[in-house]
């Protein structure tokens, strides 16, 4: 028992100080504060949108780059049962992230990726409103983890950036 208090006390104690990796770089505060967010005014692009904007510092006066995002999102049914009826869904999510350097005469691309989501969700006949909980809760996640991925691939795009200069 003490072992595990003890355990418990190192544990929090090494979590005290915890902060993002973007807030600890001063460097990548700044180049995040002059990224712009636009989207292809599709649902789950606006929500990836919102989800980075909440993780990022404000933006700045001048806007340095841009990052566009485009998404796709695919639903497939699948049939598990000897009647082939649709028991289940699965939504994938595809992202095209570009981010493009502002210049004088135009915007030049500096990267592209794409992130991907895959989510399942059951179907079930006679409980409409949680078989669409259930499929707004795998959209929202979609989200989630593709606006941490699309983040993950900034802060290592500018670390590498300030690491070459």
């Amino acid at each position: 028992m003490k072992f595990f208090l003890i355990f418990l006390v190192i544990f929090f104690y090494s979590c005290t100080n915890f902060k993002p990796l973007y807030k600890k770089k001063e460097f990548l505060s700044n180049n995040f504060k002059e990224v712009a967010v636009v989207t292809d005014k599709k649902k789950m692009s606006l929500s990836i949108k919102k989800n980075l904007l909440r993780r990022l510092p404000p933006i700045k006066n001048k806007i340095s780059y841009i990052l566009k995002i485009e998404t796709e999102v695919e639903s497939t049914s699948t049939a598990t049962d000897t009647k082939r009826k649709t028991s289940g869904y699965e939504i994938k999510t595809f992202s095209k992230v570009y981010l493009y350097k502002r210049e004088k005469k135009y915007d030049r691309e500096v990267l592209m990726f794409e992130e991907n989501s895959v989510g399942l969700f059951n179907f079930s006949p006679n409980q409409v409103l949680s078989t669409l909980a259930a499929r707004n809760r795998v959209l929202e996640n979609s989200s989630n983890d593709l606006s941490e991925g699309i983040l993950y691939r900034l802060m290592t795009y500018f670390s590498e950036k300030y690491n070459d200069n």
